[in-house]
């Protein structure tokens, strides 16, 4: 049900788009490991695959639509912390349920599965900082050293899609999110939780996320390692 109502309130535009589901997040992400392009791209898109996909992430909350980067408000390297030895927090600046400028962490688990989030997002931030990045650059790079945008994003995901045998045809950066929620129902993760990781209710996220961590990261296990049958 949770799933359906998401599509409903989508734009008609993003009704249609497709969910990218964990296991064809898998296929992408062999793409990458295999050298789909330089190493630098190649790594920068896979913890951008991987952060939209186990964060539920918005288009917004990860590529700016705009190239002009601005620290106060854009996804910056210094977003990326360490929360635990297992562990990392993505902060976002603001998000659509929360536009106060109110932050709020975003919990990115070391997982046993093949698309376990934390090692190359870990791995990514540590070298961007060895190669002397600020803390406040853009948290993810182009080719130009420039911030990457949502139309650079969207253009080398579709790339990436065609890569894996997927027809990029209906599938947009919303696919991200959807896909996540869509893995998690799937799965037999409650629709609150998958409320509270894709922060439908700003405050369901904060009052469940106190004492609920261990909730989360036994979803994020769930939904990296389920391979759904079919699509909502």
């Amino acid at each position: 049900m949770l799933i359906k109502g998401l599509r409903k309130r989508e734009p008609a535009s993003l009704a249609r788009r497709l969910p990218l589901t964990s296991d064809l997040l898998s296929q992408c992400i062999s793409i990458l490991r295999s050298g789909f392009m330089s190493p630098s791209i190649d790594r920068t898109l896979e913890c951008m695959f991987l952060l939209a996909f186990f964060g539920f992430l918005r288009c917004s909350e990860l590529a700016p639509s705009t190239s002009a980067f601005n620290p106060a408000i854009h996804p910056s390297l210094s977003d990326i912390s360490a929360h635990t030895p297992d562990s990392l927090i993505y902060t976002l600046k603001k998000s659509k349920t929360d536009q106060f400028g109110k932050s709020r962490p975003i919990y990115i688990f070391r997982l046993n599965s093949f698309i376990s989030p934390f090692e190359p997002i870990s791995e990514y931030v540590l070298s961007r900082y060895a190669n002397n990045s600020s803390p406040q650059e853009p948290l993810f790079l182009t080719e130009n050293g420039k911030m990457a945008t949502r139309f650079w994003f969207n253009k080398h995901f579709l790339k990436v899609l065609s890569a894996s045998g997927i027809s990029p045809e209906h599938y947009s950066l919303h696919s991200f999110r959807i896909g996540a929620a869509t893995t998690a129902a799937s799965a037999g993760i409650s629709d609150e939780t998958i409320r509270v990781m894709g922060r439908w209710s700003s405050e369901a996220y904060r009052l469940y996320i106190r004492n609920n961590l261990n909730n989360l990261l036994q979803a994020q296990a769930h939904i990296s390692s389920f391979k759904p049958l079919g699509v909502f």
